[in-house]
């Protein structure tokens, strides 16, 4: 989709219509609340014009000059901001609206005094081209304090990123709590069940959906250290019966924790697979379901067939657990072709290597793909990341690998445009963190924020819209303009 109209206003990401008449129109900082369902939107428009602009807007039940409209038949994240002697958000409901509070945050600004504020005139059509606009941040190798958490709940909402994925779990830290495994979670570097009840309501009134992750069957040092008995301690989860017993209800647990998650991440990556073929509680399992472990064995490769096939019984029992509570599950790319129909058809893949399985392959399989492409969508704070402009010109069916054994570890690849693919995403990790911070971890989180700020808009330029509607150089002005309002916004944090 292109856009269509007069210039593109100066918002991040970018509407795909817009008619401007290049006046701007001076009115009262008052919101109404004619459509009662459209609080949560109302409550950031007040929040957020006060942090970004200094502008104190007033709620008053009916005649403000902001109001909300309802439009059913609209598409659940589109809008329609009609601007003229007042302002009315019109949308299917929580989504739409949330996203035309955003536009409107960046189109406003403060007038003679704090209860005044400016806006162009004219009507803005928007929907965004990708379903999936995503942001993912490791909290599990470096501990980010809650409130950091909140704020990049308001990352996503300010630039309409709609899904904040968290990496909860990795070998250095479990930063959940657990009643069922209250062992699993790291003293000191895990969050209260308070702290995640707070976190799934602030994300709900800004509309941000949030994907938590538990990352297994690798990185599970955690599961190791707590519940070795039971999980294993070769560093990959054992798949005795017990074990994968309570990995059902470990994720089970986390979807009541997170209520309004339509996704649930299982993790999937870097396992080291060819240990359960030497894990005895592993190998009794599989002969106990009828595999016959001892001709695997004794073939040749059948050794890493068995390891595969494993792989894929353990993504397919944790996926199935999450599909019974009526989420969708996500995993990293890391299985190979040979066992793509083990893997339930409903499962979301993130492909980031094309080394496992490339992506076409994938693709040609069926699965929804997320593109979560090395570069440019990789962060690795302080020294591993690319530029905001080389984010800008990276689309979502451009993927280029680091893995040396993938096959477009030179060329990169491009597929051709697909429903399939069904966005992309930004990743931070915080491997290098703790090494570069020694003394302040929190300004290395800091500087983790700092770079993710930085890129974020122009992730969610390419995402939002699936194709390009401007240049890099007309980019750049829009970007000048938007990055300054939201550090304004971020610098007034809890006012």
């Amino acid at each position: 989709m292109k856009h269509t109209g007069t210039a593109l206003p100066s918002v991040i990401p970018a509407p795909h219509t817009s008619r401007m008449t290049g006046r701007r129109l001076t009115m009262p900082a008052t919101v109404s609340l004619e459509t009662p369902e459209a609080a949560s939107a109302a409550d950031t428009l007040v929040s957020y014009a006060k942090r970004t602009h200094g502008v104190y807007f007033t709620v008053q039940p009916m005649a403000g000059a902001v109001g909300f409209a309802r439009d059913a038949a609209m598409p659940s994240e589109a809008y329609r901001l009609t601007l003229g002697d007042s302002v009315t958000v019109t949308a299917a409901g929580g989504a739409g609206w949330q996203n035309g509070v955003s536009t409107l945050i960046q189109l406003m600004e403060k007038a003679e005094d704090a209860a005044h504020l400016t806006l162009p005139e004219g009507e803005i059509d928007d929907a965004p081209g990708c379903s999936w606009r995503g942001l993912m941040v490791d909290l599990a190798r470096d501990f980010h304090e809650f409130p950091v958490l909140l704020e990049y709940v308001d990352l996503c909402r300010f630039y309409k990123i709609r899904t904040l994925h968290l990496h909860f779990t990795d070998d250095q830290s479990y930063t959940l709590p657990s009643r069922a495994f209250p062992r699993l979670s790291t003293p000191g570097r895990s969050y209260t069940e308070e702290e995640i009840r707070e976190l799934v309501a602030y994300a709900a009134r800004r509309d941000v959906l949030l994907m938590p992750e538990i990352d297994v069957p690798g990185h599970c040092a955690s599961f190791a250290q707590g519940y070795g008995d039971v999980f294993g301690t070769d560093g990959i989860i054992c798949q005795s019966e017990q074990s994968m017993a309570c990995m059902e209800a470990l994720f089970r647990e986390l979807c009541g924790m997170f209520p309004n998650s339509p996704y649930i991440h299982i993790g999937g990556d870097e396992a080291t697979i060819s240990k359960w073929t030497e894990c005895e509680k592993t190998l009794a399992a599989c002969r106990a379901r009828g595999v016959d472990v001892d001709a695997y064995l004794a073939r040749e490769r059948g050794r890493d067939e068995l390891a595969q096939l494993l792989y894929a019984s353990f993504i397919r029992r944790t996926a199935e657990a999450v599909l019974s509570c009526g989420r969708t599950p996500v995993v990293w790319e890391g299985f190979g072709a040979a066992v793509n129909s083990v893997i339930p058809p409903e499962t979301v893949v993130m492909s980031w290597e094309n080394y496992y399985q490339v992506t076409p392959s994938l693709r040609d399989a069926g699965f929804r793909l997320i593109n979560c492409s090395w570069s440019p969508l990789y962060v690795v704070a302080p020294d591993v990341h690319w530029t905001p402009e080389q984010v800008y010109e990276w689309n979502v069916y451009r993927w280029q690998p680091v893995h040396g054994g993938s096959p477009y570890i030179k060329t990169g690849l491009t597929i051709p445009p697909t429903e399939q693919v069904e966005g992309g995403q930004l990743l931070a990790w915080g491997d290098r963190i703790m090494n570069a911070f020694p003394d302040d971890l929190r300004a290395g989180v800091r500087a983790e924020q700092k770079l993710l700020e930085e890129r974020v808009p122009a992730l969610a330029e390419n995402t939002w819209n699936r194709e390009k509607l401007s240049d890099f150089a007309e980019f750049s002005t829009r970007y000048t303009r938007v990055t300054g309002l939201y550090e304004c916004f971020r610098t007034r944090q809890g006012q």
